[in-house]
């Protein structure tokens, strides 16, 4: 019984990692209505720029991690497919 139990606090946190889409950090600048400076106009494109590269980076990594499950899977398909032929 305890094994189960130990099984199963180890477990919780794995199996509620999926459970939550993950999001992005990144702030969005707000668009001024019109600039008062060069000053100004330089900064927010560099917000802008700071924006793009965050949002940038979450997808990489993103899709990084799609690139692993799908490979997990695959070899889950491959181990199955190879036992069944073996049968």
């Amino acid at each position: 019984m305890r094994a189960f139990v130990l099984f199963g606090i180890l477990l919780s946190p794995f199996a509620l990692a999926d459970s939550y889409p993950p999001s992005h950090n990144c702030t969005k600048p707000d668009i001024p209505y019109e600039f008062e400076d060069q000053f100004e106009r330089d900064q927010f494109e560099s917000d802008v720029e700071e924006y793009k590269d965050c949002i940038t980076d979450f997808v990489d990594e993103q899709q990084q991690a799609m690139r692993k499950h799908k490979s997990a899977a695959d070899d889950a398909i491959e181990e199955w497919n190879s036992f069944a032929r073996s049968m």
